[in-house]
């Protein structure tokens, strides 16, 4: 199949990242699969260095309404020459202009990929864009059908949910691991827990901290390891954590390190991950990254973690978005870390393994082909 993935994002996030995995098992198939960003962001850069085929133009991110239009017109030249058979956005940028050239073009099927938190607006030009104008949609939880979508009703026939997919490392020996103590100053004794992140209020930091000073009273050998990326130290939201955790006493626990290049080993040295988030969640890549190396979670009940965490299996669920449940489900994590730990490299490798996840888009883009087949509408 010829196919054009959408990924109209500046910045490297959970969305991003599924559209480029995805991007890369159809590439790994045998498919020609191109992907269009946008020109000069982080998103451009990690796709080229994945080795895709990337397109810059045309730039369907404009509010110039002469460029969109001049934009459409590109869009459907390329559709058209090389031959696409599958479109398949995964922003709302530019969704309209692919949704404008499928209502036009009968050679090419639509399929929407909807990895936000935001929901859809339940107005006419919506239902038309989701429900009339696109084949397939395809989400990354249930969460974003029962929640975002609801306002448009989807025949359940053309909606599909597919996780992120993750694929299985190498995870390094326990020796090599253990050298992370020595550069974090972490004694022998201690077990360690990791949150994974920007540091942004939606990412509920400051109730991960007083969870923690909870958490100290009953497990007193604890160290808390955070891990950020794309947060200047001068940000509001960073000063305001590092004044928390002073004023809980909490500095000589906690660790900060940021932009890390061997973020998973980081991972698997850790005994637990955490994932504190308040707010969005949809994807939740983090969840699942931990899982990968045989890290159990302990989690909020936030945005698809209630449908990621199987409590006891592959981590801890809170029952609350509070600090004190956040507290009692690291406290469960933490007793039971051994069959935790096999438990969540066994659901990586089973619910989120590539190849399932690759089975399941093919299987969408060819249920929505087989009336181009049968009609044949390809000629």
């Amino acid at each position: 199949m010829n196919i054009l993935i959408g990924s109209n994002v500046h910045w490297w996030n959970a969305e991003a990242a599924y559209a480029a995995v995805t991007a890369r098992l159809l590439k790994e198939e045998g498919h020609r699969v191109f992907v269009l960003t946008r020109p000069g962001s982080d998103n451009e850069k990690k796709l080229r260095l994945m080795g895709l085929e990337v397109m810059v133009e045309p730039d369907l991110n404009t509010h110039n309404p002469f460029k969109l239009l001049n934009s459409y017109f590109q869009l459907k030249g390329f559709l058209k020459k090389e031959k696409i058979e599958i479109v398949n956005p995964h922003r709302s940028e530019g969704f309209p202009i692919y949704a404008l050239a499928r209502k036009s073009l009968a050679s090419f099927r639509l399929i929407r990929t909807r990895g936000a938190s935001r929901k859809v607006r339940p107005h006419w030009p919506n239902r038309v864009l989701h429900r009339d104008w696109t084949d397939a949609i395809i989400v990354p939880g249930k969460i974003v059908a029962e929640r975002d979508l609801a306002g448009i009703p989807i025949p359940k026939d053309s909606l599909h949910v597919i996780h992120y997919p993750i694929d299985l490392p190498v995870i390094p020996p326990a020796e090599a691991l253990n050298e992370y103590r020595t550069e974090f100053s972490i004694p022998e004794n201690h077990k360690i827990l990791a949150v994974v992140g920007r540091i942004r209020q939606e990412k509920g930091h400051l109730i991960l901290a007083e969870s923690f000073q909870q958490l100290l009273q009953d497990f007193p050998l604890t160290t808390l390891l955070i891990l950020y990326r794309d947060t200047p130290d001068e940000l509001p939201e960073m000063l305001q954590l590092q004044n928390q955790l002073k004023e809980l006493g909490l500095m000589e626990k906690v660790r900060f390190d940021a932009e890390r290049e061997d973020i998973r080993s980081l991972m698997a040295f850790a005994d637990g991950g955490v994932v504190s988030s308040i707010d969005s969640e949809v994807i939740c890549r983090v969840a699942v990254e931990f899982f990968s190396v045989g890290t159990p979670v302990a989690a909020m009940p936030t945005g698809c973690l209630p449908e990621i965490i199987l409590e006891g299996v592959n981590g801890t669920l809170a029952a609350e978005p509070n600090a004190r449940s956040l507290k009692e489900a690291m406290a469960r994590m933490l007793n039971n870390l051994v069959p935790l730990s096999q438990g969540a490299r066994s659901d990586a490798e089973t619910r989120f393994g590539p190849r399932k996840m690759l089975e399941k888009t093919l299987d969408v883009y060819q249920q929505t082909l087989l009336p181009i087949e049968q009609n044949g509408e390809m000629a």
